[in-house]
């Protein structure tokens, strides 16, 4: 009896944090030009998960994790932002745009239009500068 019990209460427990673990999300607020990560908020307007309509969102860590800052247009210089030399992977929503390893789109360029959960080894904190080019 005591071995059913302590089978059901494990099961339930991991459940419970099966459940937690995918209910979280991320969103983040635009207070004084940054963005803060906020699990327990969900922005409807869009049904954009990742900023709320944003063609595409830089990623501090590769597989989408860490620290993301959300663009809608080109970006000549990421030191601004606080991200320069630091993007590992990336979402793009929509359009193709060139990633520019120095500011204001000098040096050597890279266009993607799909989604990178992990750069190249020779492109892993390397970009400057982002635009869009179609």
């Amino acid at each position: 009896m005591r071995k059913i019990a302590f089978m059901i209460t494990c099961g339930a427990v991991a459940l419970l944090t099966a459940n937690a673990v995918v209910a979280q999300d991320r969103d983040w607020d635009r207070r004084d030009g940054r963005y803060d990560r906020r699990d327990d908020r969900r922005d409807d307007r869009r049904g954009d998960r990742w900023g709320g309509g944003g063609e595409v969102v830089l990623f501090e860590h590769d597989g989408f994790r860490g620290e993301a800052r959300p663009l809608r247009g080109d970006t000549p210089d990421l030191s601004r932002l606080g991200f320069n030399d630091r993007v590992s992977s990336m979402r793009i929503s929509r359009g193709a745009w060139e990633f520019c390893e120095h500011a204001y789109y000098e040096g050597k360029c890279w266009r993607y239009d799909y989604d990178m959960a992990s750069l190249p080894k020779k492109q892993n904190d390397r970009y400057s500068s982002v635009r869009r080019v179609r």
